[in-house]
């Protein structure tokens, strides 16, 4: 039988109907966004009573911003697929979901969780180290896009570490090289907005850019790491 695409009606219900499952299950549970919720508090806390109200220039600010934020989607959103395991629903999915909805239903709930705890962590920066925003806009833009990308890229290995031993580790160490062209460019993005100054368009060309690319390679990638 031909597999439909993912733009007909019925594999767009699939991926809703994952993604409904995901949320629900974290609204039951509140594991993933407590998770990364509760690190990015604990070191935003301990630098702040580190530096003990000392000022931070704005390239230590964007760095510290999305060191937190990488570390705090490594803690949580590796689990995405390892919590079908533990529920046992993983071959539930494999047999009545399309990879592709499972996929794009998994892609999008890591990107909202991740979205949601960026917002989260810019009012404790702001809380914690007065940091001045004068076009929150673009920073809000940027902080979205290089999650997004964080989100996807961690989608992808969390799919490839899922069934090896000692997936933690491998979560981290696959997903780190691969952002790490997005996640240098957020930073200086990052840096040039909180410091005042015009960011140039080819900045948010390449994080948009780099998250595409990363969706489609992992939507090919996911097919056959789903079947084995």
């Amino acid at each position: 039988m031909q597999r439909k695409p993912l733009l007909f009606p019925d594999a767009l219900k699939s991926v809703w109907a994952v993604l409904r499952k995901d949320a629900l299950s974290e609204l039951r549970s509140k594991y993933a966004f407590s998770t990364l919720a509760v690190f990015a508090l604990t070191c935003l806390s301990a630098i702040s009573m580190s530096i003990a109200g000392g000022d931070l220039t704005p390239l230590v600010q964007s760095v510290l911003l999305w060191v937190i934020l990488f570390f705090s989607a490594m803690a949580g959103l590796g689990r995405v697929f390892v919590q079908e395991q533990d529920a046992g629903t993983l071959l539930m999915l494999k047999v009545y979901a399309p990879p592709q909805a499972v996929y794009f239903g998994k892609v999008i709930f890591n990107v909202l969780v991740l979205l949601c705890l960026s917002l989260l962590v810019l009012l404790l920066f702001i809380m914690f180290f007065g940091m001045a925003v004068t076009d929150w806009v673009v920073l809000i833009g940027a902080l979205w896009l290089g999650s997004a990308g964080l989100s996807v890229v961690a989608t992808m290995t969390a799919a490839m570490a899922a069934q090896v031993q000692g997936r933690s580790t491998l979560f981290t160490i696959l997903t780190f090289p691969i952002i790490l062209p997005e996640f240098l460019t957020a930073i200086e993005t990052t840096r040039g907005i909180l410091a005042g100054e015009t960011v140039a368009a080819s900045q948010f060309l390449f994080l948009g850019g780099y998250t595409l690319v990363a969706l489609i390679v992992g939507s090919i990638l996911f097919d056959y790491l789903w079947v084995e």
